[in-house]
């Protein structure tokens, strides 16, 4: 009995975009991000919230950079997105980056076909969350020394 072996060459040279990345990680984040979300909102609150206060705060005395959260987390979810601006911003800016980022790469990959011409840049995403991040550390800080 003969044995063939058919050899094919595996392509082990390709280079996978930062941006392509994120966006299949973004596919299998969404569904678990909402599940989440809405279990949170409707049932998770209340029994695990009280576990999610910021420690940093109740030793420190201020805010840390992710303070209000959870509560901003969970009035998104239970639609008062006004309330979950107010209380931590980082939040909705997380959610609307996340859906800019994948409508837009959506859009470049199916629709116009310019996913090839030009990476998505994940950094600038990035530095505008550190940025909200800071802004509102900054503002809670100082109302709470002006107060």
């Amino acid at each position: 009995m003969k044995c063939i072996m058919i050899y094919t060459k595996v392509n082990t040279n390709k280079k996978y975009r930062v941006d392509e990345i994120f966006y299949h990680i973004g596919k299998g984040f969404w569904l678990p991000f909402c599940l989440i979300g809405i279990w949170f909102a409707h049932s998770g609150y209340e029994r695990y919230g009280e576990l999610a206060a910021c420690q940093v705060r109740r030793i420190a005395g201020f805010p840390c950079p992710g303070c209000g959260g959870t509560r901003a987390f969970y009035y998104l979810f239970c639609g008062d997105v006004v309330r979950s601006f107010y209380l931590n911003p980082t939040v909705s800016y997380g959610v609307l980056a996340y859906l800019h980022f994948m409508l837009l790469y959506f859009y470049r990959k199916h629709i116009s076909g310019a996913i090839d011409a030009k990476e998505i840049h994940i950094q600038y995403y990035m530095y505008a969350a550190i940025g909200v991040i800071l802004m509102q550390w900054a503002i809670k800080i100082i109302n709470i020394l002006l107060i």
